[in-house]
């Protein structure tokens, strides 16, 4: 096992190696039982995982069929007082206590990293997913990522409202280094970032500090009338001169309602019928519950203005991702994953929508990076030549 793979050992690798039993006669022996075949690599992670491929829903009963007929293995279950399918329980379980399914791997949100055997074992010389951005070009962006792109920019331009909302590991961040260099690009729209690192205690005097610091070189004022006075005059003044105005907050999730109602008397700074100040809001998924009228009815002069935009998982288009992911360390999708295991890797990254209807994709790049990362050390480990449907389905 990896070193870094939790997965607690099963009762049916101690039992295979007191009995001298060896992987490639039990796999020999439960394709006789099934009359079908069964692989090298499934068989190691049956054994290694209590796996069970979706397509041999029963290999588990055809491994204890098989084995309560080998003498040894009838014995040494005897002397444990153990029944066949106690074979599947973890080593430090007691026996008889039987699991209505088998162990469950909960995917890691936390970083993994590639093994050194794994870089090895698949001729990388670099890790493609550690300082992986660093131009544009590096950004992958799917249909969905260039239209939020889009409508960020369009609300810095023209004085819009928007949220950007998405997992951890979404690439929130990513798209807003982005707008902004774009912005700055441009040349022509002030970017208001406040930098208050605890945004709970972000309040309309800070951000009115933040427009006239961003915008100008001028001393704040004291008083919060005297500020917002002095935030009026600076964006009408920017905005004569050819200049627009945006307000990006990040990790918005955090903000106080206050301060979100707080927001909507920024949205409505205006010179005529043109408004001064677009905004940016980018959080975590939290900031949806917000947005609910039903739960926050005092919110509802913000909630019936902004433009909420949710940053989806990357089902669909998982190989055109790592496809760029592995290019830019000069290697080929085709080199370590099989053809047909993007459809698996993308059910396996999937979850169940609101109140338990439809299918979720939960294939954020993070997460994504990490389920590689580990497929890639499971499949150095089981000396497989590429990642295949098996070995994503036992991650």
């Amino acid at each position: 096992m990896a070193k870094n793979d939790p997965t607690p050992a099963i009762r049916i690798k101690k039992l295979l190696i007191d009995c001298s039993i060896n992987q490639t006669d039990l796999a020999r022996m439960v394709s006789a039982w099934l009359a079908r075949p069964v692989s090298r690599t499934t068989m190691n992670l049956v054994i290694n995982r209590g796996y069970v491929p979706a397509t041999l829903p029963g290999i588990r009963k055809a491994v204890e069929d098989v084995l309560i007929r080998r003498p040894k293995a009838q014995k040494w279950l005897a002397d444990r007082k153990m029944n066949p399918s106690d074979v599947w329980l973890p080593e430090e379980s007691e026996p008889g206590i039987h699991h209505s399914s088998l162990i469950i791997h909960h995917l890691k949100v936390e970083v993994e990293m590639i093994t050194q055997e794994a870089m090895k074992h698949f001729k990388l010389f670099r890790n493609p997913f550690v300082n992986d951005i660093q131009k544009e070009a590096d950004i992958y962006m799917s249909d969905e990522h260039r239209y939020i792109e889009a409508a960020m920019l369009d609300a810095a331009r023209h004085g819009g409202f928007i949220a950007v909302i998405g997992e951890v590991g979404s690439g929130k961040s990513v798209m807003r280094r982005k707008v902004i260099d774009q912005l700055k690009k441009d040349g022509d729209t002030l970017v208001v970032y406040p930098q208050m690192i605890d945004k709970t205690r972000l309040t309309a005097a800070s951000i009115c500090d933040a427009i006239i610091q961003d915008t100008s070189s001028e001393k704040c004022k004291c008083k919060l009338e005297d500020k917002t006075r002095q935030v009026q005059r600076l964006l009408m003044d920017r905005s004569k001169a050819g200049y627009r105005a945006v307000l990006i907050i990040e990790e918005a999730h955090d903000l106080k309602i206050q301060t979100l109602k707080y927001l909507k008397r920024f949205y409505e700074l205006e010179d005529g019928f043109k408004k001064l100040l677009g905004i940016v809001l980018i959080g975590q998924t939290e900031l949806n519950n917000v947005f609910d009228e039903g739960k926050y009815v005092d919110m509802r002069e913000v909630i019936r203005r902004v433009q909420v935009a949710e940053i989806r998982g990357l089902d669909g288009n998982l190989k055109d991702y790592l496809n760029l992911k592995f290019k830019r360390i000069g290697r080929a999708v085709e080199d370590v994953f099989a053809g047909d295991v993007f459809d698996a890797m993308g059910r396996r990254l999937s979850g169940t929508g609101k109140d338990g209807v439809g299918s979720v994709s939960h294939a954020y790049p993070l997460l994504v990076n990490n389920f590689v990362a580990r497929a890639m050390n499971l499949a150095c480990e089981l000396g497989e030549p590429k990642i295949s449907t098996d070995v994503v389905m036992a991650v």
